[in-house]
């Protein structure tokens, strides 16, 4: 899908230089879309006659463009040097001072500024105008064949160079002299952010004036010789270079059709100028314009997520109210099991008491014999209890350590010891406690 359609156009007086590009989702393509046409040529007869023809074979379409250049004698340029102020003061401070810039009224003309920011922050401006009886012509053209209104650039070819050398990361700044019709040279100079400097000469001219006209123009912008560059087969310098890397491998280079340095100042970003009558404007930038597609942007993204997170929180509320019912009945299926389980454990408690009262049953009788048989006249005892192999005993007696004497001479226990102290009570009777360890018992059984 083609989103959108640039046509480059350069027109000399019996040539028509053209390059088309179409942009699509994933790149650049070289071609004319709703054309037969090849997507670039040159087309040889009479300028406006040629220029008719081509239009008439494009459609007009709503993202359709053309940039449309002239040579560079076909206009006058003035340059102006502002100091670092912003842009829009910029213009206006030049748009100002056009009665005396322009040496034609501003009726009889067409004319846009450009604008362009030199590294230590000052501006230099670029007033460009032309006759309109030049410029008509070529605009009444493109209204005849329906493309008034897609036509975004009109300009000197040189500003389209410009273009082509910051597309293709060309050092700047950087001088580049070019013939063009009618034995016309031009000189100019380019930065980063576009040309600054256009001079033009015919060739008729002294050699030493065209070089006092380099070595003002070399001062003024910290250009060496060797910064200035021939382009398009004009003498006087050492030729242009090609790229170190080709950055626009689908287009075919401008060396062969101009049309290609035409169709680059819609490519390079940098401001285009117009010559339609129109005011001169120059692009902003403006952090609202960024913010708020931004903030939209943000804040779609986060209703969206906002209705997906609800929709899943929804589904995972319902999953987990399904999974309660379900763990709650298998709670009320388990509860019988538990009470079964815990009744178990009691009765396997129950079962290992009896096995050790019956297993310890013989003992426990031989012992409670023997103390019968070894505890003085007058001892009794009220408590009792069997822990392993320990038997703790609580009595009374007339003599407590007459009692332990007995009870240590028998051959059933292994170890008679008293716990805690003895009491006497009024009557003479002493009340303690002993443990007796039996023979032949585990403790821990």
């Amino acid at each position: 899908m083609i989103t959108k359609q640039l046509v480059g156009i350069y027109l000399e007086k019996e040539a028509l230089h053209y390059w088309g590009a179409a942009r699509t989702w994933m790149s650049w393509k070289t071609m004319i879309s709703d054309s037969a046409m090849a997507p670039f040529g040159i087309l040889h007869g009479p300028a406006f006659s040629v220029l008719r023809e081509f239009l008439q074979q494009i459609s007009p379409g709503f993202n359709l463009q053309f940039y449309f250049a002239l040579p560079r004698n076909r206009f006058f340029i003035r340059d102006i040097q502002l100091p670092a102020i912003p842009l829009e003061d910029a213009l206006l401070s030049v748009q100002s001072s056009l009665p005396l810039t322009c040496h034609f009224p501003l009726d009889e003309i067409y004319h846009d500024i450009l604008l362009c920011r030199v590294p230590d922050g000052t501006v230099q401006a670029l007033v460009i105008y032309a006759l309109r009886k030049d410029i008509k012509p070529v605009l009444d053209i493109f209204s005849e064949t329906g493309h008034e209104k897609s036509l975004k650039g009109l300009f000197p070819i040189s500003l389209g160079i410009g273009a082509w050398l910051n597309l293709q990361e060309y050092d700047m700044p950087l001088g580049i002299m070019t013939c063009h019709e009618n034995q016309a040279n031009e000189l100019a100079v380019y930065q980063k952010n576009g040309c600054v400097l256009s001079l033009s000469w015919q060739n008729g001219m002294e050699e030493r004036e065209s070089d006092i006209r380099k070595e003002l123009a070399c001062h003024k912008f910290g250009l060496s010789a060797d910064d200035i560059y021939a382009f398009g087969g004009c003498s006087g310098a050492q030729v242009l270079p090609d790229p170190l890397q080709d950055r626009l491998p689908w287009l075919p280079s401008v060396r062969q059709n101009m049309g290609g340095a035409a169709l680059s100042c819609g490519l390079s970003g940098q401001q285009v100028i117009l010559l339609n009558g129109t005011a001169p404007q120059i692009r902003i930038f403006h952090l609202w314009k960024v913010f708020i597609p931004v903030f939209l942007g943000v804040a779609v993204f986060l209703s969206i997520w906002t209705l997906h997170l609800q929709h899943v929180v929804h589904q995972r509320s319902d999953v987990v109210k399904a999974l309660k019912d379900e763990t709650s009945q298998l709670q009320q299926q388990v509860r019988p099991l538990e009470k079964n389980r815990d009744a178990l454990k009691k009765t396997e408690s129950l079962f290992a008491d009896i096995g050790d009262y019956i297993r310890l049953r013989p003992k426990l009788f031989s012992c409670f014999n023997e103390i019968a048989r070894l505890i003085p006249e007058g001892t009794w005892f009220s408590r009792s209890s069997f822990q392993g192999a320990d038997l703790t005993l609580q009595g009374q007696s007339k003599d407590t350590l007459k009692v332990i004497e007995q009870l240590r001479t028998s051959a059933l226990f292994d170890q008679v010891k008293l716990v805690g102290s003895v009491s006497r009570m009024p009557t003479g009777v002493e009340q303690f406690s002993l443990t007796i360890r039996l023979k032949d018992v585990e403790p821990g059984s």
